[in-house]
């Protein structure tokens, strides 16, 4: 990274691999339906208290606005992401057009390290498929591979159990209770994905990244 001020800025992040199932990106306009309705589905945010706290005031309008931060401030304070199955569709505004949301938020330059984070929509064609997975390896190529980030963390309740099973069985990381939080913490560092990668051998994750600089005026929503 270079040791200027970031800019705001919109990414694509895809796989190299004929084997991929999703690509990442920044949200777009046009993806808003599909993050209310994900907002406002109990099932996705069960282990979510936040977003639990405000069920029913998730709407299209909020989230008009919010996809409007989450682009400005993309790139310089975080790089929220929304999960898209290939083959996509371009200006997509169906409850379909995305399948989750994940992404490096907060994100800081300077100790080179993030919070990640994933949320899948919850029908059974998605859940227990591998995305959440796939969808987090593709965010490590990008922090670790691209950013030159050394550690990204997350953090889950304790009767999370599911996700407490994919950190500890699928990624092999360990976590560690945080009393004050009240949750666990799993922590993944530059030298543990070069680990996972040189186990992956030839099926190793590498990205590819299309960013776009963004200007105040072509972010002003319609």
């Amino acid at each position: 990274m270079s040791s200027s001020t970031p800019r705001a800025r919109v990414i694509t992040i895809r796989s190299r691999s004929l084997r991929a199932r999703i690509i990442l990106r920044s949200p777009k306009y046009s993806d808003v339906p599909s993050l209310t309705r994900r907002g406002n589905d109990p099932l996705c945010t069960l282990y979510v208290p936040f977003l639990r706290s405000l069920q029913g005031k998730i709407t299209n309008e909020s989230n008009q606005k919010q996809v409007q931060k989450w682009r400005a401030e993309s790139g310089t304070k975080a790089f929220f992401l929304v999960v898209v199955l290939l083959p996509e569709k371009a200006d997509d505004a169906s409850e379909e057009a995305t399948i989750g949301d994940t992404g490096l938020t907060p994100l800081d330059f300077v100790n080179k390290t993030a919070e990640c984070g994933i949320m899948l929509n919850s029908g059974p064609s998605i859940r227990g498929k591998g995305y959440a997975v796939e969808s987090l390896d593709l965010n490590f190529a990008y922090g670790f591979d691209h950013l030159g980030l050394e550690t990204m963390y997350f953090g889950t309740l304790d009767e999370n159990a599911p996700m407490r099973g994919l950190f500890e069985k699928k990624l092999g990381l360990s976590g560690e209770w945080r009393e004050e939080e009240k949750d666990w913490k799993y922590v993944a560092t530059k030298d543990w994905w070069l680990e996972r990668q040189k186990a992956a051998g030839q099926e190793r994750v590498v990205v590819d990244v299309e960013e776009t600089l963004l200007s105040e005026e072509a972010e002003t929503p319609s």
